[in-house]
């Protein structure tokens, strides 16, 4: 519950679900169901059996709801270590020296920071710039994939987190191995919301974790092909054929694959409901909001459960504040200073221009959202725009 400036008591509406999604309850009871596999799988006793049956149940579904092979998938403490693993394990591969690496400008900072760390071992890195849309530069990609026959690794989200802005994977997947590249592609974001198929998209590395999903926090995973060669981060065990040792959870790898099934199963259906509520929402913003800009609306493909807005003259903080004292839980997207987009890489790659002040909002939504949820937070962000936007003008 929350109280409103007005004084009235409301329900709390959740649109962060690009941050996190609140867990299902049907993973919560798959997960409760198989606590009695909560034992150490590479142990050989019956109870080790049983751990070790559950998490290869788990390691199947996702492989049968990502059309890859079951071999294929790694099991990791959640997208930020898979993503760490796919750049660094890369890199430390190949010898440091010998490795390039290419990122786009837009990338999680789990990319862009273990690059940055790639490049101070050795490797050469890269950042590929986007267009105003976000989507990468192919013709800029090319032309680093032309400069060297190097080993190189091209790593580029399937879709952004920020702004929605879906990438074409399958364009930038040939272009790679045209070149002798390999491609990894963080699908933190897409899984769920659009077709993930590596029947499409022969990717040679992917990342994709539970909480994003419903699923439980603290698991991920990232798939490898069996030809794809990385060096583990960390050493010590044979779990996951080495490449992610420690103990692996088999109660989380099921709430995992549990979570991962359903969204793929409702993805159609629930795309086109969110669809629809984000273009309701976008139409008010337009309509209500004059000076506000839609981010990256004018890109071919968008992620249909996330809407971005950014509105001119409006301190963020105080924006941001303002919707949750209302009982609307959003995010901006990115960390940004009050008084400055500076924080947001993502927008200042897209060239997203910004006078002293300029606040982003970012509502994502998921299985729970409602039309009525979406109608009161048009309400009250347009009407904390118009004070906030009006006080500083």
């Amino acid at each position: 519950m929350s109280t409103s400036s007005s004084g009235t008591t409301t329900e709390r509406i959740y649109l962060d679900y690009a941050a996190t999604a609140p867990m299902r309850r049907d993973v919560w009871e798959a997960m409760t169901a198989e606590l009695g596999s909560s034992y150490n799988p590479v142990s050989a006793h019956a109870f080790g059996r049983r751990a070790h049956r559950c998490l290869e149940t788990a390691r199947e579904r996702i492989a049968g709801a990502l059309e890859c092979d079951r071999n294929d998938i790694y099991f990791t403490g959640g997208g930020t270590p898979s993503n760490n693993l796919a750049i660094l394990g890369f890199v430390r591969a190949q010898e440091a020296r010998n490795a390039r690496v290419l990122v786009s400008s837009i990338e999680h900072s789990a990319i862009l920071e273990a690059a940055r760390r790639a490049a101070r071992e050795g490797a050469e890195v890269h950042t590929l710039p986007v267009r105003g849309c976000g989507t990468v530069d192919l013709e800029a990609l090319e032309a680093r994939l032309a400069e060297t026959d190097a080993p190189t690794l091209v790593s580029v989200m399937w879709a952004n987190n920020e702004v929605g802005t879906v990438q074409p994977v399958e364009e930038i997947a040939a272009l790679s191995h045209r070149h002798g590249a390999l491609f990894h592609t963080d699908a933190v974001q897409a899984v769920g919301k659009i077709d993930v198929s590596l029947q499409r998209l022969p990717a040679d590395l992917l990342t994709a974790t539970a909480h994003k999903l419903g699923g439980p926090g603290g698991i991920g995973l990232l798939l490898c092909r069996e030809e794809t060669r990385l060096e583990p981060l960390t050493y010590g065990g044979g779990h996951e054929r080495k490449l992610w040792p420690g103990t692996p959870n088999p109660v989380a790898a099921c709430g995992f694959a549990e979570a991962f099934a359903r969204a793929v199963d409702e993805r159609e259906r629930e795309s086109a409901r969110w669809m629809e509520l984000r273009e309701t929402l976008a139409a008010r913003v337009r309509e209500e909001i004059p000076r506000a800009r839609i981010h990256a609306a004018n890109a071919e493909r968008r992620l249909p459960s996330l809407l971005s807005v950014g509105i001119p003259g409006c301190d963020p903080g105080a924006l941001l504040v303002t919707l949750d004292l209302e009982g609307i839980a959003v995010s901006a997207g990115s960390a940004c200073g009050s008084g400055s987009m500076r924080g947001s890489a993502v927008l200042e790659a897209m060239g997203v221009a910004a006078g002293e002040s300029y606040a982003t909002v970012r509502f994502s939504f998921g299985p729970a959202t409602t039309s009525e949820e979406i109608d009161r937070a048009g309400d009250v962000l347009v009407r904390a725009a118009t004070r906030l936007a009006g006080a500083l003008a």
